[in-house]
């Protein structure tokens, strides 16, 4: 790295000693369009990947649950339509939903779709945010407006009955985990900004039906966007759960569990330059409508799509700069966000922030290797394929999940501080964790490299330690710079993905090492610009960490047709974790031996793609913590190359 000798330095100070505020890793949720590509081949991968680190993401947001067609992605293969959705006169007119219905006046329901849908994500240990949209096709009002119910009594029994049946299959205590949202964008509708009384309406009957099966549950909205008529529909929202009559019960106010909005960071149409000061003059106007209501002010807030801009189904080929969804630029711009939600959400506006979604899991729109879509991964080829590489954005979800429970305050005199560069220091229990950005927001890398210099103050916690430094830039954590470095190819080499693959993960800035606490430490290192780092102080241990277990694994053909294996496992959960080993034994040829010690496999996912057809192969797996003890080995599994 070629390192500007003139940059400027930056002195911050974390004083230990003060007060600490929660913090409750908000940023918690992700999600994408339509439920029916859940069960396909590469979202399924898709979640083995979001699952494969510990406090990854607890929730999913989708659409169109009650509308489910039980086709998978067929709509976006052979009719092209991004959001999975049947043809018809206008989105979701036509029918083809599978879940409701209704013969001899009665309504009938098939939850076949809607089971094979959840099953997955509680297979993976998410919780879904259920949008109640769209409106079954056999109670839609008419083509016109078929966001409307022509039988709001209908519309509760339908809601009734999908409660009683979730809470059948998964039990009450994890239905009482999700969250219950009326609609999506209800701004979008011109029925609705013209006169929003039948969106009153749907939410009034939408939280009575669902109360009235479990008073437990969390009902809210109204999801709407930063523009004018969104704030219009919010605040006729919100009066109305406050005073309004309420459709359903006939009785002042409607109940309201949480609310939530939609703010990003730009619009592709107006602006070439993603901006964290466009998401947040947005969500300010946001709140300060809530303030006008106090018996809402304390009430889980939500932003469930906080991306850097719209226009999601859009990559470089419309718009070439969006390239930076295959950057280190993204995962910065994501991470300055995250502590721009704690000193402006949390701190000056005294919100309950409780959920942060990014509807970034949009995997079924990459065109091509890294075709700048708003996705976390991106395919070797067209899609459905299976073969998938991290962008670096992956990373910055793996590095912000080792935060700590409480956040430490800072203080800087440099101008631009918390604007152009900032810290996010947190702890737990005696481990110290510190996420330090550089990011003025725009697209150009090659200016205004900082060096930190970090003063921690009066800590109270002694001893020898373990120095853990992560860093994501142009240099590290970054697939796409090894794809620009080996010339861009379209249909990248066996030996190319393995270059690749073996610099995707989450990268260390350098060699772990000791430190010793006592009282004051003072640490400097260089920040490019749009770079983040992750400093770990870990007490050394030598405690062996838990054995890796649920170990398994399957035999695929790789982009060149090439055998691989892609192997899965339960992540470990001990806070001092640095990553996996991985042993392999070809059956009838001798002991195991290590086929990867790279400390980037810090998530429970790997691909062996030096495996030959019609060999037999045994695996297992070892942790090791951040003071190089190894657990126990893992079962072994055998996978047939076919």
């Amino acid at each position: 790295m070629n390192i500007n000798k003139n940059n400027c330095i930056i002195d911050i100070k974390i004083d230990y000693a003060e007060e600490a505020k929660a913090f409750r890793h908000f940023y918690n949720a992700v999600g994408y369009a339509n439920v029916d590509y859940t069960y396909t081949a590469p979202t399924k991968k898709m979640y083995d990947y979001l699952s494969s680190f510990n406090n990854h993401f607890k929730y999913m947001r989708m659409h169109n649950i009650l509308t489910a067609h039980g086709k998978g992605d067929y709509y976006r293969l052979y009719h092209d339509i991004p959001y999975g959705d049947p043809p018809g006169d206008g989105r979701y007119v036509d029918g083809g939903d599978s879940v409701v219905d209704i013969s001899d006046g009665k309504l009938r329901f098939n939850w076949t779709a809607v089971d094979r849908i959840y099953d997955i994500l509680i297979e993976h240990d998410i919780c879904p945010i259920v949008e109640t949209v769209f409106i079954p096709h056999c109670i839609q009002k008419s083509r016109k407006f078929w966001y409307i119910p022509n039988d709001f009594n209908m519309w509760g029994e339908i809601l009734k009955e999908f409660i009683i049946h979730v809470q059948g299959r998964y039990g009450t205590n994890e239905v009482e985990d999700w969250y219950f949202e009326v609609w999506n964008e209800p701004d979008n509708r011109q029925g609705w900004v013209d006169d929003p009384s039948t969106f009153l309406a749907l939410y009034d009957y939408m939280e009575h039906a669902i109360h009235s099966v479990n008073p437990n549950l969390k009902v809210g909205g109204p999801a709407t966007k930063q523009w004018d008529e969104g704030y219009d529909i919010f605040k006729a929202f919100l009066e109305h759960c406050a005073n309004g009559l309420n459709y359903a019960t006939g009785q002042f106010g409607t109940r309201l569990d949480f609310i939530s909005v939609h703010c990003k960071g730009g619009y592709p149409r107006s602006t070439y330059n993603p901006s964290t000061e466009v998401m947040f003059n947005s969500l300010d106007r946001y709140i300060d409508i809530v303030k006008e209501y106090p018996q809402f002010k304390d009430l889980e807030f939500f932003n469930d799509e906080s991306d850097v801009v719209w226009n999601g189904n859009e990559g470089i080929w419309s718009e070439s700069w969006f390239n930076f969804r295959n950057t280190h630029y993204f995962p910065g711009f994501v991470c300055k966000m995250v502590n721009a939600y704690c000193k402006i959400v949390e701190d000056r506006h005294d919100m309950n922030l409780s959920i942060v979604c990014s509807d970034n899991c949009h995997l079924q729109w990459e065109r091509f290797l890294f075709s700048g879509n708003r996705s976390q991964f991106t395919p070797l080829n067209r899609y459905p394929s299976t073969d998938l590489i991290k962008k670096p954005v992956f990373n910055s979800y793996v590095l912000l999940s080792r935060l700590g429970s409480q956040r430490l305050p800072t203080k800087s005199k440099a101008e631009g501080f918390g604007r152009k560069f900032g810290v996010l220091p947190t702890k737990d229990g005696d481990i110290l964790s510190i996420m330090v950005w550089n990011f003025e927001d725009g697209i150009e890398d090659h200016v205004n490299d900082r060096t930190i210099r970090l003063y921690i103050e009066n800590t109270n916690i002694k001893g020898k330690y373990r120095l853990v430094h992560y860093r994501i830039d142009d240099e590290h954590s970054n697939a796409y710079s090894i794809w620009l470095k080996l010339g861009r190819p379209s249909s990248p080499s066996i030996d190319e993905i393995k270059m690749i693959r073996e610099g995707e993960g989450l990268q260390l800035y350098e060699p772990v090492k000791d430190v010793a606490l006592d009282g004051d430490m003072e640490l400097e290192f260089y920040m490019p610009m749009h770079s983040v780092s992750l400093l770990l102080f870990l007490p050394f241990n030598i405690q062996k960490p838990c054995v890796p277990s649920c170990l398994n694994g399957r035999y695929e053909k790789g982009f060149n047709e090439n055998p691989q294996v892609f192997l899965k496992w339960k992540p470990n959960k001990e806070k001092d974790f640095l990553y996996y080993r991985i042993w392999r034994q070809a059956k009838g040829q001798g002991d195991y031996e290590i086929i990867s010690d790279n400390m980037s496999i810090n998530t429970a996912v790997y691909i062996d793609m030096d495996v030959e057809k019609d060999c037999s192969y045994s695996y297992r797996v070892q942790a090791l913590n951040a003071s190089m003890v190894s657990s126990e080995f893992s079962d072994a599994i055998d996978i047939q190359i076919k």
